[in-house]
């Protein structure tokens, strides 16, 4: 498995610096795409993950793709894993 030497970031940093970038809101966001201010605010404060429904969500607001959003999403969850407690998985197939 080859190591990735950049260090991912939560999608919710991201998102904020767009947001602030444009001058928006987190709860302006909220508001124009149907969810609660909290969602968006825990998204921001990394307490809470981009489902495929809200990158889709998020690509309709503010422009970029909806894999860009799952794509960020994928490669945090990815960085938070502790390769340490599956090394010794050995490969089903040669």
């Amino acid at each position: 498995m080859k190591e990735n030497h950049v260090t991912p970031v939560h999608p919710g940093k991201v998102l904020q610096d767009e947001l602030e970038e444009i001058g928006a809101t987190q709860a302006a966001l909220a508001d124009r795409i149907g969810v609660l201010p909290k969602t968006v605010n825990e998204i921001c404060r990394g307490k809470r993950g981009i489902s495929a429904e809200m990158a889709a969500k998020l690509s309709k607001a503010l422009g970029a793709g909806p894999q860009f959003w799952l794509n960020l999403q994928t490669n945090w969850e990815l960085s938070q894993i502790d390769r340490r407690s599956f090394q010794d998985i050995k490969p089903l197939a040669a």
